[in-house]
């Protein structure tokens, strides 16, 4: 654009120079105008009512799928009083060796635990007191109390232990079989147990006294 076009332009304007405005005076005439009092839309308490059915019907649908979630983990699950309960009554079936007592179960008041996880606890304090009986007696050299040992936990291992079923969770209970019973996780564990009595029974004890370490009251 030349400078003979612009001042054609120039020439064109009506308002060559606008006019200086007072920044206050246009603040207080703007705030001075008057409000519009209208009230600000509102739903109706129909759709109102709608939003909170739904509401509360997302919440029951996530509530019923979490429950049916916590039942699929635990499966049969009781509270602790049923657990002490479980391992009380274990006690009347299961044996220890002399001078061994029972232990307190400890259980957390607001845990939950399987059905039948009382008893399983009780055979496996059970095992742990058997072994480290059949330690001390390999130790003092008595073969009449190392033969109890071995018979005890053999009877154990057959009349109170399974093993679950290849990919049970670790949850799973054994129905129909005498209580009280504990269950093997499918991986190795029962056969180890097998496989460490008839070491120690052959004069290899050296994975009894590890268990018995580890396991014992």
């Amino acid at each position: 654009m030349n400078d003979s076009t612009l001042s054609y332009l120039r020439r064109l304007n009506p308002v060559p120079e606008a006019p200086s405005v007072d920044g206050a005076e246009l603040f207080e005439r703007i705030t001075s105008l008057p409000r519009d009092e209208r009230p600000a839309p509102r739903r109706s308490a129909t759709r109102r009512r709608v939003a909170l059915v739904a509401v509360g019907l997302a919440v029951l649908a996530l509530l019923a799928t979490t429950a049916l979630a916590i039942s699929g983990w635990f499966g049969d699950v009781v509270k602790p009083p049923v657990t002490r309960q479980e391992y009380r009554n274990a006690q009347d079936v299961l044996a220890l060796p002399p001078g061994a007592v029972w232990p307190d179960l400890n259980v957390d008041p607001n845990s939950v635990t399987s059905r039948g996880g009382g008893g399983a606890q009780a055979v496996m304090i059970a095992m742990g007191s058997w072994e480290c009986y059949w330690v001390d007696a390999i130790k003092s050299g008595d073969q009449q109390a190392q033969q109890q040992a071995h018979a005890e936990l053999s009877s154990l291992l057959h009349d109170h232990a399974v093993i679950a079923p290849a990919g049970a969770s670790e949850n799973w209970f054994p129905t129909g079989h005498a209580f009280p019973v504990v269950a093997f996780a499918d991986d190795g564990g029962y056969q180890w147990k097998q496989q460490m009595y008839a070491q120690a029974a052959a004069g290899d004890p050296e994975n009894l006294v590890q268990s018995c370490r580890a396991n014992g009251p």
